[in-house]
């Protein structure tokens, strides 16, 4: 029987909760039936939010922050999971995105980003900074929209948005297209951005050309048989924006008589940044249950930027300061100095992975994960010394009625290439070349599920991340003996509330050991440094209707400086904040002359925190005060108005009520501020 066509015109209703993630055993894998936590961040969730980038999208996630929205920052687009710090978002869990690239990397080429909690190098290797010393909290992991063979579709989206000495416009453009009967799509993926910040209107920097942003990201897939698919995904990304580096803080307010919205640097500075990528893959289903995969890819990035930072001062200017929140001068534009600097970046890696599924006898079945991998990276400009990364994983999960039994080992062999420093000190110029280092190191993990009702889930896990520490040196030259590692202890339960929504309850502690620790001026003392991060996490998710969908989480964080002795200042405090909170809805009308409107919401919390100088406490008055958001937003097709069926038209808000507030630091003298009140209004189509 041939059916007509049957036209739907409506808003579609956001979906939260995806049917399966890949991140936390590269199998895809239901997240209810996971020992491990992972929070994902859907399609639907991201174009509703509409994020410009992974920082503006990672902040609704409760327990994640950043070192500060700037590549003057020693990490910069790195992210703090769970108190620990440095995770480097990845491709797929494989490819590192590279040093700067978080700070830039648009959402909307994302088909969904899963956050795993916890060490996660027994899964993917050490990964973060150039010595692949972090993961110690989580991975953060990018998957990318690609050519699909389904159908032929273009999308189209514009939004402009508009606030108190702020605007933005920005155009999306989604087109894919199918060819040789079904087996051969291209899809092609552009935005771009124009970006009015509010510090650019206020201040010294008053005047400054605004940002301008665009990205492209081609890619094919090809079926060359029934059991081989293969294929190609690429981008090229270039900002130019102004240079920002964020302002002092006083008891929640900008101090050193800065404003609200002002900037420290000039008129003329700039941050400027591009990168490429490619990544070719290839799927060979060899028997119904044996999976192979491979891939390989390339990220290249360049940046460079000019920018004036705040000032620091020292001795009595600096205890002064802590008293009344002003410098001696009483002059608010001081800096610190000018920094410039330009780099290049590039990471390389190459992987097969072997997935072997199999129902056996009584009930059981058997899922092998076999994967060796090869990593290369390195960073001009001081960043990054060459490193090679040899990798093997095993993992292996056992299922048996109830129980689900999840255990893996991975093995990596780390080779850094000779090198020289060069440091330069009035006027002198003193340079130290160092040998080449070679060092091995091996992260197990281990986890259970058992589920003795569909709606419920009891999990556990135990995992490990250790690798040495390349390339780090005291002044005197001594090198670290023992590697860096991270060991996680984590239980919880998942209860089925209603068929699609699912909550989540979990503790964990975090043990952190042989840690580089730093003295006022930067430099390594010791290797001697020990951490405890242990907190608490709820989260709700899924469709509490078929018209209603819901997704809030909680987060509690508490750190210990165990190298500061007991009841000292500085041992146990809000490194972080200690409460966090995000929920979102959306909900489409069904009746009367509502029908097929959506109207979505947000609200974030973040608790009281202290501004640090290197992660190590200062005083009781830096600090960030809490902060209340609250998002709305409306879409409704614009045939409710006599326009074209194809079209949606959105409105929203941001920061409803105008809070003023911090988002991310680096140092307790470079603060960044978050937007104010924006008011949006869009359009977009698919056809």
């Amino acid at each position: 029987m041939e059916l007509d066509e049957i036209l739907v015109e409506a808003s579609a209703l956001s979906r939260y909760r995806p049917a399966t993630v890949n991140g936390a055993t590269f199998t895809d894998a239901p997240p209810e039936e996971l020992p491990t936590v992972v929070d994902t961040l859907t399609e639907d969730y991201i174009r509703e939010h509409n994020p410009t980038d992974l920082h503006d999208l990672m902040r609704y996630v409760p327990g994640i922050e950043t070192g500060g929205k700037s590549l003057l920052v020693r990490n910069p687009g790195q992210f703090t999971i769970r108190g620990m710090g440095g995770t480097e978002p990845a491709f797929d869990g494989v490819l590192p995105i590279g040093r700067g690239a978080g700070l830039f990397m648009d959402p909307f080429l994302m088909e969904r980003i899963e956050i795993v909690k916890g060490p996660i190098g027994s899964l993917a290797g050490g990964a973060g900074s150039s010595q692949n010393a972090s993961g110690g909290g989580g991975a953060v992991n990018l998957y990318m929209k690609s050519a699909r063979l389904d159908k032929d579709e273009i999308g189209l989206q514009a939004n402009t948005s508009v606030g108190k000495h702020t605007f933005r416009q920005r155009g999306m453009v989604d087109v894919n297209e199918t060819a040789l009967e079904g087996k051969t799509a291209v899809r092609v993926i552009g935005t771009a951005d124009y970006y009015e910040p509010t510090y650019i209107h206020q201040g010294i920097q008053k005047g400054a050309r605004p940002r301008e942003s665009f990205t492209v990201a081609p890619s094919v897939i090809a079926q060359a048989g029934d059991d081989v698919t293969m294929g190609v995904k690429s981008m090229f990304q270039y900002t130019d924006q102004p240079g920002y580096i964020g302002v002092p803080v006083y008891r929640g307010h900008p101090g050193a008589g800065y404003h609200w919205y002002e900037s420290s640097c000039r008129r003329g500075d700039r941050a400027t940044y591009e990168s490429f990528m490619v990544n070719p893959w290839l799927d060979w289903q060899v028997t119904d249950e044996w999976l192979l995969k491979f891939g390989a890819g390339m990220m290249f990035s360049s940046w460079d930027f000019s920018m004036q930072e705040p000032y620091n001062g020292s001795g009595e200017e600096l205890l002064n300061y802590y008293e009344t929140g002003r410098w001696l001068s009483g002059e608010k534009y001081m800096t610190s100095g000018f920094s410039e600097a330009d780099s290049v970046s590039r990471n390389y890696n190459l992987y097969t992975r072997s997935v072997w599924t199999k129902e056996l006898p009584l009930e059981f079945k058997n899922s092998l994960v076999i994967q060796p991998d090869y990593n290369y990276r390195e960073s001009s400009g001081g960043f990054g010394t060459p490193t090679s990364r040899y990798g093997l994983l095993l993992q292996d999960a056992i299922n048996w009625r109830w129980f689900t039994l999840l255990g893996g080992l991975r093995y990596d062999h780390f080779e850094q290439e000779a090198y020289t420093s060069t440091t330069t000190a009035n006027g002198a110029t003193t340079r130290t070349r160092y040998r080449a280092t070679s060092a091995d190191a091996v992260s197990p993990r281990g986890g259970l599920t058992v589920r003795p009702l569909d709606w419920l889930v009891f999990f556990g896990n135990i995992s490990q991340t250790r690798t040495p520490m390349l390339g780090l040196h005291t002044e005197s030259g001594a090198t670290p003996t023992k590697p860096w590692y991270a060991t996680q202890y984590e239980g919880g339960v998942r209860v089925s509330p209603a068929e699609k929504l699912w909550v989540t309850l979990s503790t964990y502690r975090i043990e952190q050991e042989n840690v580089p620790e730093f003295d006022n001026a930067g430099l390594i003392e010791s290797y001697d440094g020990r951490n405890t991060s242990r907190g608490a996490e709820l989260s709700i998710s899924g469709d509490v209707t078929d018209n209603w969908t819901v997704m809030g989480m909680y987060g509690f964080n508490q750190y210990t400086d165990r190298n500061v002795a007991p009841h000292e200042k500085g041992r146990d405090f809000e490194r972080y904040p200690a409460h966090t909170f995000s929920f979102a809805t959306s909900y489409r009308f069904d009746w009367g002359f509502m029908e097929d409107v959506v109207i979505g919401g947000n609200y974030r919390f973040r608790s009281m925190s202290y501004a640090t100088m290197r992660g190590s406490y200062v005083d009781k008055d830096l600090r960030f005060d809490p902060s209340h958001l609250f998002d709305v937003n409306v879409s409704m097709p614009l045939s409710k108005f006599g326009g074209s069926k194809d079209w949606i038209l959105t409105f929203g808000v941001r920061n409803l009520f105008g809070e003023k507030y911090f988002e991310s630091a680096r140092h307790y003298y470079e603060c960044l501020v978050g937007e104010p009140r924006t008011f949006e209004i869009g359009l977009r189509a698919t056809f």
